[in-house]
């Protein structure tokens, strides 16, 4: 594995290219379509059900009933509207994004990404890089996540992992529904970085227990 490929490994949950920030908690909304009959009280503290791992470069992912339904090499889509699959959703596509390799990028870039000059900074940022393995050794490993704030039409998700060296790190998703699944928003330009190095994991973590 190359030297850009052992940096992106271990900012996995932080998606930082080039030092670039990639991600914030508090982007707003662009582009969503709110569907009618969606006002239910959602459940933020729900647990994903049959939860399953998935491997993709080395990182293990969860699969759950919630989502995602469809898998296709690099992609995954199809995730339940509700806290549970915005949830899911924000991790894979985080991850994905992270360190797909030169040939999967792009394509998870255009259908997993939502359009706008934030994926656009990204896409130019990625182009410079090359990552062409999997991460061999001591992958990040997810924890789990909480549901910050969540609508039918977007949702602010924290994700936690423990990395290599046995650190905790916090990072900031924001998701937005469009086209009939959620999609990872990007700003394009981030005040602060998403991710945080914590003490330990909170109480209230709705934990995926995941080699």
């Amino acid at each position: 594995m190359n030297h850009h490929s052992r940096l992106l490994a271990r900012a996995v949950l932080g998606a930082v290219l080039i030092g670039w920030v990639l991600l914030c908690a508090a982007c707003g909304q662009h582009g969503t379509d709110v569907e009618p009959g969606d006002t239910d009280t959602p459940h933020l503290d729900a647990p994903p059900s049959n939860v399953k791992a998935v491997l993709f470069q080395g990182i293990s992912l969860p699969v759950a009933d919630q989502g995602p339904h469809d898998q296709a090499g690099a992609l995954v889509s199809g995730f339940d509207r509700n806290p549970i699959g915005a949830a899911l959703a924000a991790i894979h596509a985080t991850v994905r994004m992270s360190v797909a390799t030169d040939r999967q990028w792009a394509i998870i870039g255009q259908q997993m990404l939502a359009p706008g000059a934030g994926r656009d900074a990204w896409a130019v940022a990625r182009a410079q890089i090359s990552i062409t393995d999997p991460i061999a050794t001591n992958p990040p490993t997810i924890a789990g996540y909480r549901v910050v704030n969540y609508t039918p039409a977007d949702a602010d998700v924290d994700i936690y992992s423990v990395q290599p060296d046995r650190s905790i790190t916090r990072n900031n998703a924001h998701v937005i529904w469009q086209n009939s699944d959620w999609k990872l928003l990007l700003p394009h330009q981030s005040r602060s970085s998403p991710v945080t190095v914590v003490v330990s994991l909170p109480i209230d973590l709705i934990r995926l227990s995941l080699p």
